[in-house]
Parts: structure tokens; C-alpha cells; sequence
């Protein structure tokens, strides 16, 4: 009886060191093909994704919703959070935020996928753009945001294609 109950606790205590939720497998290949804007998918399937995936979201700030990262590693580089945009109407944004600073974050990306981010100056700052519109920028508190952002034009579908008369 002692034994069974011993094995109750090392079974309790086995549970309760696991994390909430594991992360599925593709989860780094879809993240990461949507940051690198290699991808097409809706704000609606993302929040979807993330609340299935993660945890409950933890805000809405700057018209994005906020998800804790649970450790995930996208890219050679650890992230803390990731967003998607609440409305798209103008915009479909994913990103994540990553506790380092852009220029490291830049080098290890670059590194990892082989690809280059150029430097824009934009009102605001610099930003690291990708050849497909990934883009790099740092916060002031030595952090970086990672997103792809694409914008709704209205007119992406056609149901004629055009063709010389």
C-alpha cells in the first residue's frame, strides 16, 4: 500500500513539472513561414492557432493581440511573446518579441535562414527589411520585434486573369 501510494505522488509530481501545453510539431515551421512572410493565412487563423496552442492570451495592446511564447525558439533565437493583429481590414501582422537586442537578432537570423535584412530609415528609426518584407526592429529597451506584415488591398483575388487580346 506504501508502495502504491509513493508511486501516487512521484506520478503527481511528474505532472506537475510538465508544462501546461507542449507545442505541436509544425508549430516552428508555421510561425516562422508567416514571420518570413512565406506564407497566407488569416488574422482568424491565427488567433485560433495561438489560443489552441498557448496559453489564453495575456493583452490587446497597439491593436494586436499578445500571446506568451511558452519558450518557443523561432529562428536560432528564443522569443517571449507573439502577436497577431485584431482586425483584418488593413492588415494581416504576425510577429513575436525577442529579448535581445536587433543587431544580434539579425545576425542569427541571417545566419540561420541565409538570407540578408537590409537597413531602411524609416520616421521612427531604422528597420531590417527581408528580400519578402520580414521585418527587424529594435525597441528602446534593447528588445526586438520580428513580423511580417501584409496589407489588404481589396483587389487580391481576380476572377478573370488578365490576358493580351
Amino acid at each position: 500500500m506504501k508502495s502504491l501510494s509513493t508511486l501516487g505522488l512521484s506520478l503527481l509530481a511528474c505532472l506537475v513539472l510538465l508544462p501546461a501545453q507542449a507545442l505541436p510539431t509544425d508549430f516552428n515551421d508555421k510561425v516562422e513561414s508567416a514571420l518570413l512572410c512565406r506564407s497566407e493565412w488569416s488574422t482568424a487563423f491565427w488567433h485560433d492557432y495561438f489560443n489552441t496552442h498557448l496559453q489564453a492570451s495575456i493583452r490587446d495592446w497597439g491593436e494586436a493581440r499578445w500571446w506568451e511564447a511558452q519558450g518557443a525558439q523561432l529562428g536560432g533565437v528564443g522569443v517571449v511573446e507573439l502577436f497577431a493583429n485584431l482586425d483584418d481590414s488593413r492588415v494581416l501582422m504576425i510577429g513575436a518579441l525577442i529579448q535581445q537586442p536587433v543587431e544580434s537578432v539579425k545576425q542569427t537570423l541571417e545566419e540561420h535562414y541565409r538570407m540578408q535584412f537590409q537597413p531602411v530609415q524609416a520616421s521612427d528609426g531604422v528597420r531590417y527589411v527581408s528580400d519578402n518584407l520580414s521585418v527587424l526592429v529594435g525597441t528602446r529597451d534593447q528588445q526586438t520585434k520580428w513580423y511580417c506584415a501584409r496589407w489588404n488591398m481589396g483587389n487580391r483575388e481576380r476572377t478573370v486573369p488578365l490576358a493580351p487580346r
